[in-house]
């Protein structure tokens, strides 16, 4: 842990036109100098940091990729509640230098004071591969519960050189609003009328296993093989990439209505790793390169270079059938004293059904799950089916059979459930905040004429509004069955609903911050089974009411069914 010698630096670089070009290299290597300042990298790229685990520069081919940061910014940061909190290491070490693995790890001891937590970030680089290998230890040695809203590394490059972001799902540079006015945050008017926002560019976590920032002949991008350790369930929505050419690597944040992470007393957790990956080439190519690099890493997982007893390498695998309604998807964790869908303590892994509803998933770290289904189709929105398991080292676990039943007598239905507003009109849209403010305040659909698509809309946004929904029924002596599973609801919304200028329900939920952020097919779930007297009903034409009081509400589906 010496300085650098002047031998080494004289090998490391050499200077043309203004430019560090990279050594020729046997390997990878890692140095640290008298400031605690650490060079990691091989013939590929190299890069530094500064003690607070901070990138000072990162040369590829000669140029230096994180030139240009905004002035007093920081980059390639570990950080959590909104950059109030920095990682602040007492400690730099070498774990491995060898040609074949450099290795260095940065460590912050826990302050009972400050209600800091112990954190190791570790960081590797091989030979043969432009990038590196970050992952973190968290863990609460303290006797407080900590509270974390959000914890993250942060990633930015020259917004000159690398001025486009990626999220999968669209491309493009991020325009410059500077004088523009704000709406809310980070969210502002465009000269020619249109929406600008930050949470353009979310997208769902666990469907997207790469994304970054581009330009110039460059790309930096992170690269996930698994997302087990991050927060919430399969509908996680996160921000990914920003403005000033920033990449964010959420493991946990409030955003779109996950709780905070309240970590209790002897908690800990493995992050990562996951791979910082520098490529170059044409827009083209560093796009399909980093897609490419996803698959590598993917088939690599679990990493067998990593040598931690917090991160398993023999894994056991769950595997069974879902009946009823075979479509679904089956979800893994193990934070089973919180929500699946909002949990945060622990891993979490999932896969949707095969079409005969048979599912397996494989690399589950051991320890004690529930596996729990939900639908992906049909109408039983309120349906969960939940098994306790053991998974073992190695082991193959078949679980048997976890039943959705299918609701009968259905008279109607709009939509299916899939916990997405995913059918409904703009809702295939690319996320703004322009779309939330289009839905009419009041409309009425017809059952059997209009048209779901078309006439339906992604969420309920205008109070006061009501929307109604006729159709053609008779009284049978029997009442009726009304399921309304809403997708999402924002702002604290309030809904009543009612059949016929009859009250059946009152509804009010938390804010969960998502549709006047962009969110057009979720937030968090909140599924409704409204029992309607006979005498509630008229022969011929019936209406039910959803009435909006407050706030804003996104529906997942609705059905009517006759209650025997």
């Amino acid at each position: 842990m010496g300085p650098f010698s002047i031998l080494f630096l004289a090998l490391l670089s050499t200077t043309t036109n203004g430019f560090v070009v990279e050594a020729e290299n046997d390997g990878a290597f890692v140095e640290i100098n008298e400031f605690d300042e650490v060079t990691l990298g091989n013939n590929l790229f190299t890069v530094t940091f500064n003690s607070n685990a901070t990138a000072k520069s990162l040369h590829k081919n000669g140029v230096n990729i994180l030139e240009n940061i905004a002035e007093g910014m920081q980059t390639w940061y570990l950080d959590w509640n909104g950059e109030r909190a920095y990682f602040t290491p007492s400690l730099v070490e070498i774990v491995r230098n060898t040609p074949e693995q450099a290795h260095v790890r940065f460590v912050q001891e826990a302050n009972y004071e400050r209600e800091l937590m112990y954190i190791e970030f570790h960081m590797v680089v091989f030979p043969a591969l432009s990038g590196i290998y970050q992952y973190i230890k968290l863990s609460n040695p303290t006797d407080l519960t900590v509270d974390f809203a959000e914890f993250r590394t942060v990633h930015r490059f020259d917004h000159a050189l690398m001025p486009k972001v990626s999220n999968i799902i669209r491309s493009e540079a991020t325009p410059d609003v500077s004088g523009r006015p704000l709406i809310q945050d980070t969210t502002w008017q465009l000269a020619d009328g249109t929406y600008w926002s930050k949470y353009d560019l979310c997208g769902y976590i666990r469907e997207t296993p790469w994304f970054g920032v581009y330009g110039g002949g460059f790309g930096g991008w992170i690269v996930s093989a698994s997302r087990e350790y991050h927060s919430a369930g399969p509908l996680k929505q996160e921000l990914l990439v920003h403005q000033d050419s920033l990449m964010l690597n959420y493991f946990h944040s409030t955003h779109f209505g996950t709780p905070n992470l309240l970590v209790p007393p002897g908690w800990s957790k493995f992050f990562g790793p996951y791979l910082v990956y520098i490529n170059t080439g044409s827009e083209e190519e560093v796009l399909a390169d980093a897609a490419n690099q996803a698959l590598i890493e993917q088939s690599q997982w679990p990493y067998s270079w990593v040598e931690d007893e917090e991160y398993p390498l023999s894994r056991g695998s769950v595997s069974g059938r879902v009946t009823g309604q075979t479509k679904a998807m089956v979800v893994v964790y193990d934070a089973v004293e919180q929500q699946f869908d909002l949990q945060n303590l622990g891993y979490l892994f999932h896969a949707e059904t095969n079409e005969d509803g048979t599912f397996a998933i494989e690399n589950i770290r051991p320890g004690s799950y529930d596996v729990v289904a939900y639908p992906l189709a049909g109408h039983g929105s309120e349906n969960l089916a939940r098994k306790s398991i053991t998974v073992e080292a190695g082991g193959t676990h078949n679980i048997g059979d976890l039943d959705l039943p299918e609701p009968a007598n259905i008279i109607w239905a709009i939509g299916e459930t899939s916990r997405r507003s995913d059918s409904y009109h703009w809702s295939d849209e690319l996320r703004n905040y322009y779309w939330h403010l289009l839905p009419p305040a009041n409309l009425t659909f017809e059952i059997g004429k209009s048209d779901i698509g078309n006439d339906w809309y992604y969420a309920q946004t205008k109070t006061p509004g009501i929307w109604k929904v006729t159709y053609e029924d008779e009284r049978n002596g029997y009442g009726r069955i009304l399921r309304v599973a809403f997708a999402a609801a924002s702002r604290s919304a309030s809904v009543t609903v009612a059949i016929n200028g009859n009250d059946i329900g009152h509804f009010a939920y938390d804010n969960d911050a998502t549709i006047y952020r962009d969110a057009l097919q979720n937030g968090n779930f909140h599924s409704e089974v409204i029992a309607i007297p006979a005498n509630y009903l008229a022969d011929g034409s019936n209406t039910i009411s959803f009435e909006l009081l407050r706030g804003l509400i996104m529906y997942d589906a609705i059905s009517l069914a006759v209650d025997e």
